[in-house]
């Protein structure tokens, strides 16, 4: 029967099939995107679940590549190569600490805070060369001459403000002692002005040697007021913080280096660590009983954390030793030099200044003292003590502390300067003190003939201490310049042997660390080729 004959039901005499009256169904979409207004919940939900199962089958493929032999090579050989970058970068860093601690303290802080102690002392000359002309009066040839005298004032005066300019790079962005820069550079204009009229005055009078016009001697109680009560304490304070100022730096930078080698120790073992263990895996994994490249590496490991260590020790080593034996002795010597220089102008300030010779008796006796000091309270016990110390030198009196009344040889150049004495030095200090007990018996001779109402041996005495050539205080001055400069020269040479210990490593530690990167490249190659 054809197909399209009558279905079996209307065979059975069945009533047709009649279509009930409702829309036509949508057709199924298999795929696009959704019609407007239709909810997305359901291709969000089936990309989440296609992109989960990506991460889940991602994740599972990387376990099982990890689980191969050379995936752990691969992960313990990056393990390895990261340590030794780690142990680069750090030693790197601390290195570049400590070539910075010294050179802050040889060529930034540390000269600086020298030039600020010599302000002190160029002040201090200028005042005293003053006082010396003032005191010549008309007879220009006493001692090294008036004319020699105002050289020596101008050189001064050229130091001092040379040293003010590097005080105030020293103390820039500090604003308290920028401040006290520009007021020692303004009251330094000023005392200028009133000792050219203390001198222009007593040159008009001219006033005979030892009788200063009365004009001319009131301008210099301004000019030395001036001096004394606001340019060298303010002076003398910039030179105390500059050398805080050293010690900070100094003691921030051997702390930052000391925790550097702990990082660098620390790196050093974990290289080593990372080392030995690629090498074990190797062993177990391959059958090899050796590597060598590993093995040379782990070798260059050591030799090269040991190395700089080695180096940064030795480096602190000479930047404390130019610090403390070199700088630090260096300015404290430099710093009795000048208050001994304001003490022996003092002596011209007795003579000049008749109405007030009693306070400057007293200053001179207070100075003294700063320099060397005893337990004694007059000039004549004082010339007594100094002898002593001079005599008994290198044992000092009062050092074994048998007496607890004698605090024992204080000043700058007691226990301090000889504490600080380099090996076979002593001879150096020997002749400071003998030539600063010869200025004190200069002086016991002056008094006495101020006591005998001669000014002009007294006046005499005093110019042949003042001479710039021959005199009493150049002698001094040359010997305490001669330790001095046994100490400077002990500080540039401990900043040399620093900087030479260091600057190999400028180009050491980078070869040394690809090197070890070559190595480990060279440990893990063949083992790796074996699975291509």
């Amino acid at each position: 029967m054809s197909a399209h004959g009558p279905s079996s039901s209307s065979r059975r005499g069945e009533p047709p099939l009649i279509p009930s009256p409702t829309a036509p169904s949508e057709p199924t979409r298999s795929g696009g995107p959704p019609e407007p207004g239709a909810p997305a919940g359901g291709t969000a939900r089936a990309r989440a679940a296609r992109t989960g199962t990506y991460a889940r089958d991602g994740w599972s493929r990387f376990r099982r590549w990890l689980a191969t032999t050379p995936a752990r090579v691969w992960l313990l050989t990056l393990v390895s190569a990261a340590a030794i970058i780690g142990l680069f970068a750090s030693a790197s860093h601390t290195l570049g600490q400590a070539r910075a601690g010294l050179d802050v303290l040889g060529r930034g802080a540390g000269p600086q805070a020298m030039a600020t102690t010599d302000l002190y002392l160029s002040l201090a000359d200028m005042d005293a060369r003053i006082a010396d002309v003032l005191l010549m009066g008309t007879d220009h040839g006493l001692g090294s001459g008036r004319e020699d005298a105002l050289e020596q004032y101008e050189a001064s005066r050229e130091q001092a403000n040379e040293s003010l300019l590097q005080a105030a790079s020293l103390t820039e962005g500090d604003t308290v002692e920028e401040r006290n820069v520009q007021e020692v550079l303004d009251g330094l204009g000023a005392y200028e002005r009133l000792v050219t009229q203390a001198l222009l005055r007593n040159d008009e009078a001219e006033a005979a040697p030892g009788e200063v016009n009365a004009e001319a001697l009131e301008s210099y109680r301004a000019a030395t007021r001036l001096m004394h009560t606001e340019l060298l304490p303010k002076a003398f304070n910039l030179g105390l913080d500059s050398s805080a100022i050293v010690r900070a730096n100094h003691e921030d930078g051997q702390a930052a280096v000391t925790l550097g080698l702990l990082w660098v120790g620390g790196v050093g073992v974990a290289v080593l660590l990372s080392l030995l263990g690629l090498q074990v895996y190797l062993r177990l994994k391959f059958r090899r009983r050796f590597n060598l490249p590993l093995i040379a590496a782990s070798v260059l490991t050591v030799v090269l954390t040991a190395g700089v260590i080695q180096v940064l020790v030795g480096s602190g080593g000479h930047q404390r030793d130019a610090k403390e034996e070199g700088l630090d002795a260096a300015m404290s010597l430099a710093r009795g030099g000048a208050i001994a220089t304001d003490m022996q102008a003092d002596q011209s300030r007795y003579l000049l200044d008749p109405e007030q010779a009693d306070n400057y008796q007293q200053v001179y006796l207070e100075r003294s003292q700063q320099v060397l000091s005893r337990p004694v309270n007059n000039l004549a016990d004082y010339y007594t003590a100094v002898d002593e110390v001079a005599a008994s030198y290198p044992e000092l009196p009062g050092a074994d502390g048998s007496d607890p009344d004698d605090p024992g040889t204080l000043g700058y150049l007691g226990q301090r300067a000889h504490d600080a004495l380099l090996p076979g030095q002593q001879d150096r200090l020997a002749d400071v003190l003998g030539a600063y007990n010869e200025i004190q018996t200069q002086d016991r001779l002056m008094r006495e003939a101020v006591r005998n109402d001669d000014l002009g041996e007294a006046i005499g005495i005093r110019m042949g201490v003042a001479d710039s050539e021959n005199g009493t205080f150049a002698a001094y001055e040359e010997a305490l310049d001669g330790l001095t400069e046994v100490h400077r020269e002990e500080f540039a040479r401990g900043i040399r042997q620093g900087d030479a210990a260091l600057a190999p490593w400028t180009w050491l530690l980078p070869a040394g660390s690809l090197a070890l990167l070559l190595l480990v490249a060279l440990g893990v190659r063949p083992r790796l080729a074996e699975y291509r």
